[in-house]
């Protein structure tokens, strides 16, 4: 099992040389793994940029033993975050749920824009991006 040890929201976040500017997002650590969840905090005009809509009590899930992690689109499918993928053209919402043995919680990463500006949007397992897009 992969228990959650902690859940936090995260500001300003540099990854390495090959990512410029900086993110936003939330950590989630276990016992095995760190889960960082990201957009790009960076405003070009007059868009929304990255913000997060979560519904539920994160505090609740500490301690859960994590069960799966997956993404869902604006067409609603949904797809388990077990390898790499890039790029799976969400438009400007990608929710991103965690399934637990207390039940799921789910971040909802958003970027109102008026189709000039996109934000990355990234998904790292342990230093490796798993999941990248443009929103």
């Amino acid at each position: 099992m992969n228990k959650i040890l902690s859940i936090k929201e995260i500001e300003n976040f540099k990854l390495d040389e090959r990512y410029y500017g900086e993110y936003d997002g939330y950590e989630i650590k276990t016992d095995k793994d760190n889960i960082k969840i990201l957009i790009d905090n960076g405003q070009y005009c007059c868009e929304n940029a990255g913000y997060f809509a979560v519904n539920d009590d994160l505090d609740y899930f500490i301690g859960a033993d994590l069960l799966s992690t997956s993404t869902t689109d604006l067409e609603l499918e949904e797809k388990i975050l077990d390898e790499k993928d890039i790029c799976l053209d969400c438009g400007g919402v990608q929710f991103v749920t965690f399934g637990t043995d207390k039940g799921k919680f789910q971040l909802a990463v958003y970027n109102e824009h008026n189709g000039y500006y996109g934000h990355d949007i990234k998904i790292i397992i342990n230093e490796e991006v798993i999941l990248e897009d443009c929103l």
